[in-house]
């Protein structure tokens, strides 16, 4: 099928609503459960070394495992059911965490098999989640729906992540920290599993043996030049490098570097939230009106300055307020960069292609941490090492602007239909 002649359905406001409790399920999963899964490492007594490769290596074989997933999609030929058995997937992989905290103790190896199957199943589902809202929902309808959905999901991220918070304070504080952790796991799994059902709701679309091919390698390096089609893939991989140099390692300078408290903390990590939530409710207005790739340079620069901006100073009250100006920034760039690769990717070759994409970007991801922490080491920690790898951090976002993305060929780009709704209420 190609993209010029393909006609899917216009979406209907339960497709709306099922996507956005989808989104708002999923990221409760992450704030309550992801978040907090080396932390429950640390807590069953395994060492920080553990606690970090647990998070890395699993995430590796995933991104290394998804790369099945268009051929697993094209077998079962149904975004919602490929999607859905992920979740699925997901959700059990949570069983043994829960055993884990119940009995106080997990073999290392079976915490790093549960790990590589939780993330096999969430980086596999994405190639298909992509291609199936691509179809489902027209370009015209993108910027605004997606900017509510971020916002919606940023919320119940940010609910998630407070809430686990607090009953894991109660939990230290009375002598039931286990007790604590397990059911924050029971509730990511339950949050999993409840967006199955939003998944089975939203409108499937049906893909033919056509609409998934496999992306021709050999021409990828052309694709990927000065003058091809693909080069805004090259962009957002390139920053998301650049961004993990030093996007680990601000947390553990607020608190084991900087000696923030508790509160101080989540003043930070709730201010970059909330300021995100806040830059959503126009983001969508000002892509419809200036296009996601201008939106996408200005994120890229803005997220640059940043981190920079955080050399500058330790205040409480200048780190606020670049997490206010971060999160407008991040939030800039991370919807622009996800509806400029929905409409620069062919609709035949997307599957393939957000595959490939997820590989790469979870390793240059892995390959920045670990540059990042090889400064740290090199310097001992100290606030010096910290000011290196943000100066370092913000250059490389800098450079990342000289791989401007050039104009998106015309064969690459969905013809949609008008919109039939201006207002959607999700």
């Amino acid at each position: 099928m190609d993209d010029l002649s393909r006609s899917d359905p216009l979406p209907t406001r339960r497709d709306f609503t099922a996507c956005t409790g989808d989104g708002a399920t999923f990221c409760f999963m992450v704030g309550a459960g992801e978040t907090y899964i080396a932390a429950l490492v640390l807590a069953l007594g395994k060492s920080a070394l553990i606690a970090g490769l647990i998070i890395t290596i699993p995430m590796l074989v995933g991104a290394t495992v998804q790369l099945a997933s268009p051929a697993g999609l094209r077998r079962v030929g149904s975004p919602r059911k490929w999607i859905q058995g992920c979740a699925i997937v997901q959700a059990l992989s949570f069983v043994p965490l829960i055993i884990a905290a119940a009995y106080g103790d997990i073999p290392t190896w079976l915490g790093f098999v549960t790990l590589s199957i939780y993330w096999s199943a969430a980086i596999g589902a994405w190639p298909a989640w992509s291609t199936w809202v691509a179809r489902l929902f027209p370009e015209t309808l993108r910027a605004s729906y997606f900017s509510k959905r971020n916002r919606i999901c940023q919320i119940s991220q940010l609910t998630a992540m407070l809430a686990a918070g607090g009953l894991l304070y109660l939990g230290e504080r009375d002598g039931w920290q286990l007790k604590a952790f397990m059911w924050i796991m029971i509730f990511a799994a339950l949050a999993r599993l409840s967006s199955v059902w939003f998944l089975h709701y939203q409108g499937d679309v049906k893909l033919k043996t056509s609409d998934i091919i496999h992306v021709q390698y050999r021409a990828l390096p052309k694709r990927l030049g000065s003058s091809g089609d693909l080069r805004i893939v090259l962009c957002l991989i390139a920053l998301q490098f650049a961004a993990n140099v030093s996007g680990p390692f601000v947390h553990p300078w607020l608190l084991d570097y900087l000696h923030f408290d508790k509160a101080s903390y989540l003043l930070v990590i709730c201010t970059l939230f909330a300021s995100k939530c806040l830059a959503l409710t126009l983001l969508g207005g000002i892509i419809q009106k200036f296009g996601a790739r201008r939106v996408l340079l200005i994120g890229t620069a803005g997220t640059s300055v940043g981190v920079l901006m955080l050399a500058m100073s330790t205040n409480l009250a200048w780190i606020t307020f670049v997490q206010v100006y971060s999160g407008v920034m991040w939030a800039a760039w991370e919807l622009a960069s996800f509806l400029v690769l929905l409409e620069s990717i062919k609709h035949s070759e997307r599957t393939s292609m957000m595959a490939l994409y997820n590989f790469t970007t979870y390793f240059s991801i892995a390959a920045g941490s670990f540059i990042g922490a090889y400064i740290l080491k090199f310097m001992d920690t100290s606030g010096g090492a910290y000011v290196t790898i943000f100066i370092l951090s913000g250059m490389l976002r800098l450079g990342v602007l000289w791989l401007r993305p050039t104009r998106v060929r015309a064969s690459a780009v969905e013809v949609v239909s008008p919109a039939p709704m201006k207002d959607l209420n999700v």
